[in-house]
Parts: structure tokens; sequence; C-alpha cells
């Protein structure tokens, strides 16, 4: 089996960890795994028969269009069975050099990782000749709003983690920890809630403010943002600090073992005020053991109706949502041992969807 896998580029992200994943999977199984992308840091984490092609096929511009043909003699020259396209620009530019081959086209597969804007150009995501949708929200999305494209159902393929670094009652070496608390000093004493990944308004992160003007603890709000170099952490800084909120809150930035920060928080938080298509931190976070409060919408309401619903809470209802952090840090509820969305299950399940679509 021949498969493509083709994205913007390889820097951080659920969908860029998904494509490595994916290719190096394909490539100990003894297929060939091309990925094409503009390239970036994950670029070391393929295995070493993996191929990578150099093209910029996410630059929203007129000159993209002449990738079309050099798509096109690639998928001929390397007789590609499956072209998986895991974002829209790359997704239409393969559509268009596909429909250039007269013969033995190459299967055509896209994933809905977001739920996009309503457009035109968001319909190539349900064009493909399978249509993969990272969670029930996703697949219900898309046949909403695009189901005349479909041709077939959406495979829903929940995005997995992996057990061995997200591992049940995972606890931090005694280096990192004294790294860590030496390096945040103020959270030594304190527990600490987390809010993941990058901030943006839609993160919900300012309805965290009856919470933190909450007296029944001296928690400390956890962001691994750093408003040194981030805009939006930046705005949101000084925001709290308006609301003289600010000695409650720790800038940590971007961490590289996010096991290690999960397994020492006492809860982690996810306010989105716009559903996700599945919700990552929620996942890994409750595989490591640790409770997960969060808004009942999108990916993160179906993950957390299936491991932990006590954590659910009605989206924008910021009373509940500061209860249920305290009942939390006050009573640490026991996350059950059990976790249905596994890497190892994503990668089984794409394959036999490329073995399917080849075989149509």
């Amino acid at each position: 089996m021949v498969v493509v896998q083709i994205l913007p580029a390889l820097n951080n992200g659920g969908v860029e960890r998904g494509t490595v994943e994916v290719a190096n999977f394909l490539d100990k199984n003894g297929h060939t795994s091309i990925v094409i992308s503009a390239g970036g840091k994950m670029l070391d984490d393929f295995s070493e028969k993996v191929e990578h092609i150099s093209l910029s096929v996410g630059k929203k511009s007129l000159t993209s269009l002449l990738l079309i043909n050099k798509l096109k003699r690639i998928f001929i020259e390397r007789k590609v069975d499956i072209v998986h396209a895991r974002s829209r620009l790359p997704a239409w530019l393969v559509y268009k050099a596909i429909a250039k081959i007269k013969q033995h086209k190459p299967k055509l597969l896209t994933t809905v990782h977001g739920l996009y804007s309503v457009k035109r150009y968001s319909s190539i995501m349900a064009r493909g000749d399978r249509v993969i949708a990272v969670s029930k929200t996703a697949a219900d999305y898309i046949k909403k709003h695009y189901s005349k494209y479909l041709k077939q159902e959406p495979q829903i393929i929940y995005r997995g983690i992996d057990s061995d670094k997200f591992s049940y009652g995972h606890e931090p070496d005694i280096l990192w920890l004294q790294k860590f608390y030496e390096k945040h000093h103020q959270l030594v004493g304190h527990k600490i809630v987390l809010l993941p990944g990058r901030l943006t308004s839609l993160k919900g992160a300012k309805d965290l403010l009856l919470w933190l003007r909450s007296q029944d603890n001296d928690a400390k709000l956890v962001f691994t943002a750093n408003p040194e170099n981030d805009m939006y952490a930046a705005r949101l800084y000084h925001w709290f600090k308006e609301k003289k909120v600010e000695n409650r809150i720790i800038w940590i930035g971007l961490q590289a073992s996010m096991a290690d920060l999960y397994a020492i928080a006492n809860v982690v938080v996810s306010t989105s005020i716009r559903p996700e298509s599945f919700g990552r931190t929620v996942v890994e976070s409750l595989a490591v053991g640790t409770p997960v409060v969060g808004y009942n919408h999108g990916g993160v309401g179906e993950i957390l109706n299936e491991i932990f619903p006590q954590g659910r809470v009605d989206l924008g209802d910021v009373e509940e949502l500061s209860r249920k952090i305290n009942q939390v840090l006050e009573n640490t509820p026991v996350i059950e041992n059990t976790q249905p969305y596994l890497l190892s299950d994503m990668l089984q399940q794409t394959f036999e969807l490329y073995r399917e679509a080849i075989n149509d």
C-alpha cells in the first residue's frame, strides 16, 4: 500500500501528531508512507523510511494552484493508492490533482479535525471517497452542513492517546519535580487548577473569574501560555490584573512533558465556549487519573460523558463551574482506570479504512 498524508506543516498540534503516528505505523507494517507538507519541528519524529516531500500546500495564494500538477506527477510516479488530506487547502489541491489522473486514481480520504466555518470552501472535507470524523460531534457537523457531498456516512475514528506516555497513575520523576518547582516556586504548597493549551478568546478563560474570586481555597490557576510572547495571553494577563485576581494565576509557558503536568494538577478545566471537535487535553488528563471539569458540549462533552460525567457543566454556567472546581479540590474523586480512546485503536481503524477504500 502506498499512502500519502498531506497537511500544511508539521509543527505542534494534534493533527500533526496524528499524521506522524499514522505515518510511522504504516512504515512499521511494511507499507510505503509519504507525507507532504511545508515541514516543521516534528520532521524528526518520523521513522527512518517515512518519506517527506516539502511543498507549501497550506499557503493561501494563487501560486498554490501551481502545485496541482506537481501533486498529480507525484501520485502517478509513486503509484499512490491513498491520499489522506487533513486540512482544507491541501484537500482542494489533492482533489483537483486526482481529477486530472486518467488511470489508477488514488482514493481520497479526508479527516474532519475541526468544526470549520460553514462555507463552500469547507465542503471539501466532505468530498472524500471516505470521510473520517474525530468524534460524533464532528460527524454530526459534517452531516448537518455537507450531507449532499458525502458519498457515505462519515466514519468516526476517535483520536487516541499513547497509553505508555499517558499512563494511569503516572508520577513525575524527582528531578522533573525539583526543576519545575524551582522555576515556579509560587506553586509550592498550593493546589493546581490547570487550563492547558494555546489561549484564545474562545478558550473561555474569563469564565473562571468567579472561581478566582472564590475564598474557598488558595489554589492557583495555571496557564501553559506566556504573556511575554503571546498577544492574547498578554491581554488576558492585564484583564485579570484589572479584576485584581492576578495573584491566583501562574503563567508557565509551553511544556514539553504534559503527562507530568497533568499528574501534579489537582483538576484540569476545559472552558471552551465554542464546541471542540474532540478534546485531546481532556482525554490525556483523565488517562493519567486527573479529574476534569468542563463545559458539556462538543467532543469534550462526549469524553466526559464516557469517562467522568460528574465533571460536566452546562455551557456558560460559571457558578456551577466554580462550585465543581472547588468540590473536586476539596474531595478528590477517583478516576477509573479505563481508556476508550487508545492510539492503537485509532491506528488500526485508520489502516482498515485505507484497505476498504482501496478494495472498493
